[in-house]
């Protein structure tokens, strides 16, 4: 099985489809084959080797790493089961989309829909990442449904919107409308939020690291009897990223229930207020 090291070289000058480059698929392409792999782009197609210098080592896991910034490959680890995906630079629009398993780990930025519709397995992401992260596409009713997303830096509008399930976290800010339609899953951010935060939020759990400038009049404060789950819910956050690994043993926190305007019966949990 095969460890494949992408290193660009050229920029196309136009947007290139990257979902065929996954780990499991590359590790049993041949040596002679792969350069000529052809990537659809805007409008015409490009071998690989026209934009990257490849590399190939014998592995016992598939593995796949991109090193130099690509923010014009789209769609790096779409569709992905297994195996690692190493970007080391930035990466382009629709990364990790409707992944159920593996790990994808950007080391710079990534465009907007990254981790769209995921399913399962890991993205983390170092730098920011753009608009509808975790989301759902146009006209499709479900975002994430598994996995976790990480974020160290800020996200763009729509973070979640949808999501049914699984773990987003996000160090830094987000946008307006984080956690949009929120049917399931837990959203946690570390900084920042924009407006209109959990609008229309139907089940699910928003935590913050800092308290909003604004709390829509549709939540309500209360609650009480989830201290279990305060434990259990910090434990796993513990392995995560500052600021989330700090909150195990610290005290429960501020409590509101809703969308109510869309009868929601979801919890926005404000740890520092």
């Amino acid at each position: 099985m095969n460890a494949i090291t992408l290193r660009v070289k050229n920029a196309p000058g136009f947007r290139v489809d990257g979902s065929k480059l996954l780990p499991a698929t590359l590790a049993d392409v041949s040596s002679g084959e792969l350069p000529r792999m052809v990537l659809q782009g805007a409008g015409e197609t490009c071998a690989l080797a026209d934009l990257f210098d490849i590399a190939i080592e014998e592995a016992d896991a598939p593995a796949l790493a991109i090193e130099g910034d690509a923010p014009w490959l789209d769609r790096i680890g779409a569709n992905m089961t297994e195996g690692t995906l190493v970007v080391r630079g930035n990466a382009g629009d629709y990364a990790g989309i409707k992944m159920s398993g593996g790990q994808l780990h950007i080391q710079g930025d990534a465009g907007a829909f990254a981790a769209c519709e995921m399913q399962g397995g890991r993205v983390s992401i170092d730098g920011d990442a753009g608009d509808f992260a975790a989301s759902a596409l146009a006209g499709d009713m479900e975002g994430m449904t598994g996995g976790t997303l990480l974020i160290r830096g800020n996200a763009g509008a729509r973070l979640a919107d949808r999501m049914r399930r699984g773990t987003v976290l996000v160090a830094g800010d987000a946008g307006d409308f984080a956690a949009s339609r929120l049917v399931a899953g837990s959203v946690c951010i570390g900084g920042k939020v924009g407006a209109h935060l959990a609008y229309g939020m139907r089940r699910g759990t928003v935590l913050l690291a800092n308290a909003p400038a604004r709390i829509a009049p549709t939540f309500t404060e209360g609650g009480h009897g989830f201290d279990t789950f305060w434990l259990l819910f910090t434990r796993m956050l513990a392995k995560e990223a500052a600021p989330f690994s700090r909150f195990a043993g610290k005290m429960v926190p501020r409590r509101y229930a809703g969308d109510l305007a869309v009868d929601g019966r979801g919890e926005l949990l404000i740890a520092n207020s």
